[in-house]
């Protein structure tokens, strides 16, 4: 199995086991993150063998995320992994080779990934594009959401959302396990 292969099947079997859990929560009445709060998600892809979201138990260091995703796929230095702080949830670690060094960049998994794990966007800082991969968020409450943060500020409280137009306590109740401050 080739290493996108093997990435590929990783995600879908992380998306199913997500589905499932969160069908399993909204039989619980009032639904909180589909991913338990001491699992972390962390998407790494460049100078790996297998890139691919993979799950930790806590915040795990650069090592143990290029550990499960194969090694490095060069000989480069190791000088970078134990630098490094801890990685957070949501977040995708690129690993470029240059010189024979690692260059790391962090950055945000997709909204569309981190939905689908159950990590939940910021509505202070998700772009409008992002915000319209939250289910029960279109164009037009992305746009209002947008308008709001520019006009009055952060949001101090998922709550609220509820003030702009169209949202109601079923749609935000439908909303509130996708989002956060």
């Amino acid at each position: 199995m080739s290493s996108y292969h093997g990435g590929l099947f990783t995600l879908l079997l992380i998306l199913f086991v997500a589905w499932l859990a969160n069908g399993l929560s909204s039989l619980q009445g009032d639904r909180g993150s589909v991913v338990a709060g001491s699992e972390i998600c962390v998407f790494i892809t460049g100078a790996v063998e297998h890139s691919g979201v993979y799950v930790f138990k806590g915040r795990p260091s650069l090592a143990e995320v290029v550990g499960p995703a194969g090694g490095l796929s060069e000989k480069l230095s190791h000088r970078l992994m134990a630098t490094h702080d801890r990685i957070a949830n949501g977040t995708r670690v690129h690993l470029s080779a240059e010189d024979g060094s690692i260059e790391l960049t962090p950055d945000s998994i997709p909204a569309f990934y981190r939905i689908t794990l159950g990590i939940p966007l910021s509505l202070n800082t998700a772009s409008e594009v992002e915000l319209e991969a939250v289910p029960y968020i279109g164009p037009c409450l992305a746009k209002a959401i947008i308008q709001h943060r520019s006009r009055h500020g952060p949001f101090v409280a998922v709550e609220q959302i509820k003030t702009l137009p169209g949202v109601g306590n079923v749609r935000y109740s439908r909303i509130k396990p996708y989002v956060g401050i």
